[in-house]
């Protein structure tokens, strides 16, 4: 909404009670899915990477993680994803700290709700996950040890 006045008309309108959130978090899924289907992809892999990550993920990473290709031995820069693409596809669901450069979800209770829900909704993302993080380190730029600066 773009006035103070159309910004109360909305608030006063919006579901009261334990289940709001809820309801609201449901929404918002909807919205993402009625996206064109790669878009609806994406998004939920940003949210499940999110979700299930062990630690915030910097732009950097998350970028990195989704251009991974499995099978290939390298990172192709042009499967690369635009940080804002993937913040306007998780329809408001996530932000970048400009500080830190971190991708988090945004609001706590944002967390939560997919807690309750994703093994429902993504049940297999953690096989990905490790598929991802094992073909990454397997392509060739590695087989010659670990690097010694973070431009390597």
């Amino acid at each position: 909404k773009r006035t103070p006045k159309d910004v109360k008309s909305t608030l006063s309108k919006l579901p009261r009670g334990s289940t709001a959130l809820d309801d609201a978090y449901k929404k918002a899924m909807q919205r993402i899915k009625g996206q064109l289907n790669g878009d609806y992809q994406q998004a939920k892999k940003v949210l499940s990477w999110i979700i299930y990550a062990q630690r915030p993920l910097s732009t950097d990473e998350i970028c990195c993680a989704l251009a991974v290709e499995q099978e290939k031995e390298d990172l192709d820069p042009e499967n690369v994803p635009d940080v804002e693409d993937l913040v306007s596809v998780c329809a408001g669901l996530v932000v970048v700290d400009k500080e830190s450069a971190i991708i988090r979800l945004v609001h706590y209770t944002t967390q939560e709700y997919f807690e309750r829900i994703r093994e429902e909704w993504n049940p297999n993302f953690q096989l990905h996950i490790a598929s991802t993080c094992l073909t990454y380190l397997s392509f060739r730029m590695f087989r010659s040890g670990s690097c010694s600066t973070s431009n390597e």
